[in-house]
């Protein structure tokens, strides 16, 4: 491993997304933060052979006869986005 020294340091996702947005350096968050970005033109991925692949996401909830309507409604909105997004 090759030690690298910083100007910068944060301790925000925000903070590292703004600070590679105006130049300052790259930074190493998760792709669904910056695909704005990244299509706008704003920022461009390094290294994109060496990313880890998509792990599976689980919603883990207690076994009832009926799921309360807000989760159900949590459930119906977020599985189809994370199955385009995860490629599934």
């Amino acid at each position: 491993m090759i030690p690298i020294l910083s100007s910068l340091v944060v301790n925000s996702v925000e903070a590292a997304v703004s600070a590679a947005t105006a130049g300052a350096g790259i930074a190493r968050v998760l792709s669904y933060k910056i695909d704005d970005l990244v299509n706008s033109g704003a920022l461009v991925t390094l290294l994109e052979a060496y990313e880890p692949s998509p792990i599976p996401v689980s919603f883990i909830y207690p076994s009832q006869c009926q799921v309360p309507l807000k989760f159900r409604a949590f459930l119906n909105f977020s599985i189809p986005r994370l199955r385009e997004r995860l490629g599934a």
